[in-house]
């Protein structure tokens, strides 16, 4: 039987999703940062 239990068990693709998930923010927001920063301040 196997010593792993249901709820303690995360598939590898559920990380693969999170990983993209998270790597589409840090695009996102560092794309605008860089934009504002290219922009400069306008207040």
């Amino acid at each position: 039987m196997p010593s792993q239990h249901p709820e303690d068990f995360v598939p590898r693709g559920t990380w693969v999703i999170v990983a993209i998930f998270v790597a589409l923010l840090i695009l996102i927001w560092g794309s605008v940062y860089w934009m504002l920063l290219q922009y400069g301040p306008t207040v």
